[in-house]
């Protein structure tokens, strides 16, 4: 029997994911976490088989889970999971000891057969493929990220790089349409998270 724990800040998410997984014969949901704090409390307890996180979720998230559970149990596998998929995020996964990384919307025979396939160590990383360009921000998106992570404004930036203010606002909206964010800020706090910016 495969244990395993779900970690995911919404109830109806984790609910959802453990009655379609109990329905497995070689299955067996151990344990329920909302919040990375929470699973990192049980994690010091018991050690399932696999441990399914979502990524994105208010104070301690997926890689900050994985990190304090490898440092419990060094050889724990924990399956990544994204709502919305992004190749940054999949390459830091793999860098950081993860299992797989997978968008949360996969079938439930692909989920199974990753699980398995995790549980029973048969290959080295679980991902999809997917499209990675639209979340692949270009140099110029990145050069301008990093001026507003350095905290200048439009025109500091403009003179900065020796493009127009304008240039500097269209990269931002490209920025921001990509990683998923409603303004400049969230978008340099979501770079780190994902590793595009490097503190």
């Amino acid at each position: 029997m495969i244990s395993l724990m779900i970690v995911d800040d919404h109830p109806m998410v984790r609910e959802g994911l453990a009655a379609m997984l109990e329905s497995e014969r070689d299955f067996t949901v151990s344990a329920l976490a909302a919040t990375g704090e929470e699973a990192i409390a049980i994690g010091k307890i018991s050690k399932p088989d696999v441990v399914m996180s979502d990524i994105r979720m208010p104070g301690i998230d997926g890689f900050g889970v994985l990190a304090k559970l490898k440092e419990i149990h060094p050889d724990i596998r924990v399956l990544l999971m994204a709502g919305m998929p992004l190749k940054e995020e999949e390459n830091r996964a793999r860098e950081e000891g993860a299992k797989g990384y997978l968008p949360k919307n996969v079938d439930q025979d692909r989920l199974v057969a990753a699980l398995r396939s995790i549980a029973a160590d048969e290959q080295g990383f679980v991902c999809e493929e997917f499209q990675a360009a639209p979340s692949t921000l270009t140099a110029r998106e990145l050069d301008v990220l990093r001026e507003v992570a350095s905290g200048k404004q439009r025109e500091a930036i403009a003179a900065s790089l020796g493009i127009g203010a304008e240039s500097v606002k269209t990269h931002l909206k490209g920025i921001m349409t990509k990683l998923n964010c409603p303004n400049a800020t969230s978008a340099v706090s979501r770079a780190y998270e994902l590793g595009i910016l490097r503190a």
